[in-house]
């Protein structure tokens, strides 16, 4: 899912609907700014002086070619808007203005509509549906049917396992270059909870755990944030759901993992940007119908070269 480049006209374009965004409210904050300075090295490879970039008129928007690079640059905007630890009407109406113009119906503007008007239990249900926990959690559901609602239902009610539990503790029995090894030292190392332990996460999402081993990150807020964009990066179905997930736990303050404190402002625009294109060359989508236990025996390196996985 390698992102293409687009030519420098239509990326400038797209900087200015973007930068449009970042100062409707008056405001150009200096987390808008580094959000948009990371595109442009880590992206683009654009170096635009943002100061000097003008605002952008309808007729110049329609200059950009229907298809990926109006949805990237609205959903971008649609980032930025969020960056600065709030969303305003007036940069709503803005990112409004250019869905209008590029033709695009966008739930996820609808979901930073309800932010700024206060529905925050449509807005925390949509992020978990729409975004990579909802996406994996309908496929094991399919896999697993009624069995696996009982075992997420057990999880968020912190029921114990000690059968699903046991399971998991068995990986510290494997050699220590496997993936279940690391995954099982991973959560030894960070005094968290197996799956049917009383405070473990939902078993499907076990991969995000192994995803942190796959890919070196630590569990710091903004490491946290950086696995997100790396996840956002591969996953193939409406990935600016998963940056919404990591802006709203993250960043805004706003609960939507059953499992983790919300914070504000712990992102870093930077590792936003770095996560998203190291995770656009992986080779697979391992968010939603990866199986993590086909390859705990296997080798880490080996996965990481088999997923295209480049390091840190």
């Amino acid at each position: 899912m390698l992102l293409t480049v687009p030519p420098p006209e239509y990326a400038k374009l797209g900087l200015r609907a973007i930068k449009g965004v970042a100062i409707a409210d008056g405001e150009f904050h200096p987390l808008e700014r580094q959000l948009i300075d990371g595109a442009q090295r880590h992206i683009l490879h654009t170096d635009f002086d943002l100061d000097a970039l003008t605002p952008i008129a309808d007729a110049e928007l329609e200059q950009v070619p229907p298809g990926e690079f109006r949805e990237r640059i609205f959903n971008a905007a649609l980032i930025v808007a969020l960056i600065d630890g709030e969303a305003s009407a007036a940069e709503v109406a803005e990112l409004d203005r250019i869905a209008t113009v590029f033709g695009l119906e966008s739930r996820a503007l609808e979901d930073v509509r309800r932010l700024t008007h206060g529905c925050m239990n449509i807005f925390r249900l949509d992020i978990l549906r729409r975004g990579f926990s909802g996406q994996r959690i309908q496929n094991y559901l399919k896999i697993r049917g009624l069995s696996g609602a009982a075992t997420i239902l057990r999880a968020v009610a912190h029921r114990e396992d000690a059968v699903l539990a046991e399971k998991y503790h068995a990986l510290a029995e494997l050699p220590a270059n496997t993936l279940g090894r690391q995954y099982y030292d991973f959560i030894r190392a960070n005094d968290f909870d197996f799956p049917g332990e009383k405070n473990g996460a939902p078993e499907p999402i076990v991969f995000h755990d192994c995803l942190h081993v796959l890919g070196g990150y630590g569990t710091s807020a903004i490491e946290e944030g950086e696995i997100l964009a790396f996840q956002a990066g591969m996953i193939t179905k409406e990935p600016v759901y998963t940056f919404m997930f990591a802006l709203a736990q993250f960043h805004l303050g706003i609960a939507v993992s059953p499992v983790t404190e919300p914070l504000k402002m712990q992102l870093d625009p930077e590792s936003l940007t770095r996560g998203m294109v190291r995770g656009s060359a992986v080779n697979r989508d391992l968010c939603v119908d990866w199986q993590p236990w086909d390859d705990f025996e296997r080798d880490v390196d080996e996965l990481r070269a088999q997923f295209e996985i480049a390091p840190r």
